[in-house]
């Protein structure tokens, strides 16, 4: 009965040492929360006034910038498709030098991200599908907006109709020819 008791002790023990050396986690630890808070109020009354007004006035110099944007989101805004070739490019070269130009207007900020998507709206080609897919991700929702419209000329079918082929004989007709 000594032997049992004794063990009981050292594993009480055990444990304890084990539950008061254990470290706390700590919820958050490298950011203010203050200052998060304070972020999400400003967006969300942002969100709650459709970014005009005094929200737009507290959220800062960033907000305010892209707030003095154009919203348009229309493909056929002159404003958007500003320097956009009337012809569409046939050969390899131009077509590159097509996609590079909309992946550089892509990574930019603002009207740039907004025109290179509404030149794939317009160009409507499948090469374009990488740049839409990663528009339909994006913040700004001009830019999701005028990606789900460049979606929709790929929806349906990705290629054309297979012609049928011919009925195949019976088996034992095709063994005899």
């Amino acid at each position: 009965m000594s032997q049992a008791l004794g063990g009981a002790v050292v594993s009480a023990v055990l444990v304890a040492a084990w539950l008061l050396g254990r470290r706390r986690p700590v919820l958050i630890r490298s950011t203010d929360t203050a200052a998060v808070a304070a972020l999400n109020r400003t967006q969300m009354a942002l969100i709650a006034t459709g970014g005009t007004g005094a929200a737009s006035a507290q959220a800062g110099g960033a907000a305010a910038a892209d707030s003095a944007e154009p919203s348009a989101g229309d493909p056929s805004d002159p404003e958007l498709v500003l320097g956009w070739p009337l012809e569409r490019p046939l050969d390899a070269p131009s077509r590159a030098a097509l996609l590079r130009q909309l992946k550089a207007d892509f990574t930019a900020a603002g009207t740039a991200r907004r025109r290179a998507l509404a030149r794939c709206v317009a160009w409507g080609d499948r090469a374009t599908l990488p740049l839409v897919q990663l528009g339909l991700r994006d913040a700004d929702p001009v830019v999701a907006g005028l990606a789900a419209r460049a979606m929709e000329a790929f929806r349906g079918r990705s290629q054309a109709a297979v012609a049928p082929q011919p009925p195949r004989l019976p088996r034992n007709v095709a063994r005899t020819l």
